[in-house]
């Protein structure tokens, strides 16, 4: 009988430490590489010479353009249903029909007193979250009240549902519901790339198809648009105003950071930390009126990842585009949140809704 040489399992220990410790080594290598190349062909200059032709780029990397391909472009069809109403506003369910079988919900919600054109806020909530939770329609919150602090200024606000709903049991104390219909956001995004998109680019695809449809509504004044949101909400504000330049100002709440850091799987596409990271999105924004909010204590994109290189990269691209004013980002004594008032916001609201009025 043959006897083989066995050993310990630990003996081969520590060349798979090597060898994990070498990826992980490699992987910063790349992203020195990757740093270098994204600086080189995505300066402030260039951006604003050829923004258009980034923004091309941008719709590539997402996959929003396969969305284009497969979907179309004319204005989806639409039902409404009333759900409610209060001394503030008149509350519509929306479903738009991308094609059989696809639609895309949201809900709408009609100040009581406002222009016979109206300005309109798209509303994005977070993660975990819905737009009847941003909206104050159930549950508590960390939106600070922001929908209804719009709607007092006679804008209309339309809060879209994306794929990011809380189905597990919420940590005690959490605002945060549990809702019953289960999904796997990873696996969707994971065969939407599969395909040359992503779940990023699909619903960015999707609010921009829903704005088709509210800027043609004769209530809506289609010059006056904006866009705001928190967290998961504040990375679709950014990353839909990057695409979709009929989105005047935008206010992007407790997301913006160092995307290297916070690099999950449904922020990154191929290659984007050699093109385009938080900073070169906002660059894709300009001229239009941007704020970001970064919380000093906020637990979740924490701020040890906002670095002055970060902010000064961001601030490049509007200088360049001339209208440094335009940008504003506020780092603010708070957590992962919208501010109580707009007293207490640093003039974020007025900020915000007086870029809509920049372009009538």
């Amino acid at each position: 009988m043959i006897e083989h040489y066995t050993e310990d399992i630990t003996a081969s220990e520590p060349v798979r430490k090597l060898y994990a410790d070498s990826v992980s080594n490699a992987v910063a290598v790349m992203r020195v590489a990757a740093k270098l190349r994204r600086e080189q062909l995505v300066t402030p200059a260039l951006m604003a010479r050829r923004r258009d032709e980034y923004r091309e780029e941008y719709i590539k990397l997402l996959g929003i353009d396969v969305c284009r391909d497969v979907f179309g472009s004319r204005i989806p069809d639409a039902k409404t249903e009333r759900v409610g109403e209060d001394e503030l506003c008149e509350i519509e369910r929306v479903r738009f029909k991308l094609c059989d079988g696809v639609y895309f919900t949201g809900l709408i919600l009609w100040p009581r007193r406002r222009a016979a054109k109206a300005p309109l806020a798209i509303m994005s909530h977070g993660g975990g979250g819905s737009p009847e939770l941003c909206s104050d329609l159930i549950g508590n919150n960390n939106y600070g009240g922001v929908v209804r602090r719009i709607l007092a200024r006679g804008v209309v606000v339309f809060a879209p549902q994306l794929l990011l709903w809380n189905v597990k049991p919420a940590p005690p104390g959490s605002p945060i519901p549990q809702f019953n219909t289960h999904y796997d956001r990873g696996q969707t995004d994971n065969e939407l790339k599969q395909l040359g998109a992503s779940i990023a680019g699909f619903e960015i695809y999707e609010i921009s198809r829903a704005l088709d449809w509210l800027l043609a509504d004769s209530r809506i004044s289609p010059e006056r648009c904006g866009m705001l949101g928190l967290s998961y909400g504040g990375f679709y504000t950014l990353y839909t105003m990057a695409y979709d330049t009929r989105i005047r100002s935008g206010w992007s709440a407790a997301f913006f950071n160092d995307r290297m850091k916070y690099c999950g799987a449904d922020f990154v596409w191929a290659d984007s930390a050699g093109r385009f990271l938080d900073a070169e999105v906002a660059g894709l924004c300009a001229p239009r009126r941007l704020w970001v909010d970064m919380g000093l204590e906020d637990e979740v994109f924490t701020p040890d990842g906002i670095t002055p290189e970060l902010l000064e990269r961001a601030r490049s691209f509007y200088d360049a585009a001339g209208v440094p004013n335009q940008l504003k980002l506020n780092l603010w004594q708070g957590g992962h949140r919208f501010s109580d008032s707009d007293e207490a916001s640093s003039g974020a609201m007025d900020f915000f809704l007086e870029g809509f009025e920049a372009y009538v």
